[in-house]
């Protein structure tokens, strides 16, 4: 009896051990761990054909690095330089907006020229390669190095995925971290971007990241002008 019972809750423990390890991602391959590339071909096979985007996303907000804000977000990005945001906290839209141009355009919710940063800074994250093409490109080890008009960008040489960005301004300095690479039918992307920009923190995941989806009737419409 004493055996049977031990052997059931070893068992037992085996399956709870199993239960909760965590499930290891495959990585991403390396198909250009041979090659060569120039800064074309490398910004052409990272774009790979890529009109628009689609992010469905979790956002954390810190200021200061404490608790700031939380938010759900639908990100529609496209080429060259419109964003579409629709922000959601508990299930609710609390802001729709949309960037063309460099001009912000809020169809719901406060206005906040906040919104503005954080839509800019994800078209640079995600579509990091739409910035790049007058740059200097150099290898260093297992990175790309591409630098253009007060940016830099490191990328894998082996994925092409980015690692690290900086972007300078007049008056900031933004830096972004990408990691956690993940397939979505052949497309890899990074699943996680953490964005710094002045005292704020915006840890980003992406939850899923559509590429050229079907655009509906009110993706990217902004005001006519007066």
């Amino acid at each position: 009896m004493l055996k049977t019972l031990f052997r059931f809750l070893c068992f037992s423990l085996i399956l709870f051990v199993t239960a909760c390890a965590p499930i290891r991602q495959p990585a991403p391959p390396t198909v250009y761990e041979e090659e060569e590339l120039t800064l074309d071909e490398l910004l052409a096979r990272a774009g790979n054909n890529i009109d628009h985007l689609k992010a469905i996303t979790d956002i954390k907000i810190e200021k200061n690095n404490e608790p700031y804000s939380f938010i759900n977000a639908s990100v529609l990005i496209k080429k060259p330089g419109w964003v579409h945001m629709r922000m959601y906290q508990l299930g609710m839209l609390v802001r729709d907006f949309v960037i063309k141009e460099d001009r912000l355009y809020v169809l719901s919710g406060k206005k906040d020229h906040k919104l503005k940063t954080l839509g800019t800074e994800l078209y640079n994250a995600i579509f990091w390669w739409d910035a790049y093409s007058t740059g200097e490109m150099h290898t260093n080890g297992k990175h790309y190095i591409i630098n253009a008009d007060n940016k830099e960008i490191y990328v894998d040489r082996n994925t092409l995925l980015p690692i690290g960005q900086e972007i300078q301004t007049l008056n900031r300095n933004i830096k972004i971290e990408y990691g956690n690479p993940v397939n979505n039918e052949g497309f890899w992307y990074p699943a996680l971007l953490k964005i710094y920009v002045d005292k704020f923190t915006f840890t980003v995941k992406l939850k899923k990241l559509l590429k050229n989806p079907e655009l509906g009737e009110y993706d990217f419409q902004v005001p006519a002008e007066s």
